[in-house]
């Protein structure tokens, strides 16, 4: 996906232009009515070689007398001289200098600029740079940059500068937002930058990764690359409608319990990136597996009010300490390395069959992880014929399909 404001130009028509014709990239950019640089990112990205210095020193084909001409007398500027001999300002200058030709600015002859401070002010609120006002009045950007200090105006900052990849403002939708701040908690690292929020994961899981484009995409562009030491990474940059992914707190936002709909959605986003839904082989003669959830977390104040809920919704659930602090951590020994936990790790539970049936109807109706979503239908199918089997130690349970229209404690209990 490229970027919304990126400008590509024609392959063929850019080889003609400054491989046959020789033009510089000041000239091309003049053609297409854009800047040098952007000439420049189109020939690298195209493979073009670029001339080198020595080749691309522009060389101004004009005597002295030409120049003190349209200077002098006919009052043209260094600007307007520029545009006429098709080079830069900067080669202009220099040509003068090498001449000797004084400029009316060092001699002070230079006439005064007619800007007061409201028509500043109009120009800059137009959102035009100071490059650009600058041109239009045919004075260099940095005296249009003294005469802003001098009027003591305020920059704009970076919060409303350009920027390479459009962003959109959060939808607000309540639903989605209970699953990002779910998803956010338990797998997304956030650090807010000078005028946008970066939102990062490592992962070795492709599914996860997709989870991460599903919730960004709308709102920016997802960069995402290979890292060296096998695992995938991804950025998004968005704007500053998402300040409520910041905040990293053990517990759940108070409006996300207000609602059946939002606390299962915060519920699908922490489990889509904490849960697991575990598939148990046993040795039973007709049954061979069976399946459990569980979360194993440092935050033990969020697995608190999970369960509680969870209990509003005759979904039972066993929380306890699954490894205290010190314990040296598995992945890291999996790869000859040896961590140690910082805090106990707690482990919400569900093993109870009547109990899974509710949790996995729930939890599909938000989740957004094609692997979850895989597995909660393997555990359908697997709590479905368990209990529609006649053979010994199998449990019968009621196989209706729970909707949250029927959920018999009101969530304003939950207020």
């Amino acid at each position: 996906m490229r970027p919304w404001n990126k400008r590509v130009l024609d392959r063929k028509e850019l080889r003609r232009l400054y491989l046959n014709e020789r033009l510089s990239l000041a000239k091309i950019g003049k053609i297409y009515e854009c800047d040098a640089n952007v000439i420049l990112r189109n020939l690298r990205e195209y493979g073009i070689l670029t001339r080198k210095l020595s080749e691309a020193t522009v060389k101004v084909p004009i005597s002295r007398e030409q120049l003190v001409r349209w200077y002098w007398k006919d009052g043209l500027s260094m600007f307007e001289i520029a545009d006429r001999l098709g080079c830069t300002h900067s080669a202009v200058v220099y040509k003068f200098q090498k001449l000797g030709i004084k400029s009316r600015g060092h001699l002070g002859l230079t006439p005064p600029l007619k800007l007061t401070r409201e028509g500043m002010e109009y120009f800059y609120n137009k959102g035009l740079s100071l490059e650009k006002i600058a041109k239009i009045h045919h004075r260099s950007k940095g005296g249009m940059e003294r005469r802003f200090n001098d009027y003591g105006l305020v920059s704009r900052g970076n919060s409303n500068r350009v920027c390479k990849y459009k962003k959109s403002d959060f939808s607000g939708n309540l639903e989605e937002k209970a699953y990002i701040i779910g998803f956010r908690l338990g797998d997304l690292n956030i650090k807010p930058r000078v005028s946008v929020i970066q939102v990062r994961c490592s992962t070795t899981h492709r599914a996860q990764i997709q989870v991460i484009r599903g919730l960004f995409s709308k709102y920016t562009t997802p960069h995402v690359w290979k890292a060296k030491r096998g695992t995938t990474e991804i950025v998004c940059l968005v704007n500053r409608s998402f300040d409520f992914l910041i905040p990293k707190e053990d517990k759940i936002p108070e409006w996300v319990l207000k609602k059946d709909s939002t606390f299962w959605s915060f519920f699908a986003g922490y489990a889509d990136a904490e849960g697991c839904l575990g598939v148990n082989n046993v040795k039973g003669k007709y049954i061979k597996k069976t399946v459990s959830f569980q979360i194993t977390s440092y935050d033990k104040g969020i697995l608190s009010e999970i369960r509680e809920c969870l209990t509003d919704f005759m979904v039972y659930a066993k929380l306890y300490m699954a490894a205290p602090a010190g314990t040296p951590v598995k992945s890291a020994l999996a790869i000859g390395k040896r961590y140690f936990s910082r805090k106990d790790a707690w482990r919400l539970c569900v093993q109870n069959m009547e109990s899974l049936w509710k949790l996995v109807h729930y939890w599909r109706l938000y989740s957004r992880h094609k692997e979850k979503l895989n597995r909660l239908k393997f555990a359908e199918n697997n709590l479905r014929n368990r209990s529609l089997s006649r053979f010994r130690g199998s449990k019968s349970i009621d196989l209706s399909i729970p909707t949250l229209s029927t959920h018999p404690f009101p969530s304003q209990a939950r207020a």
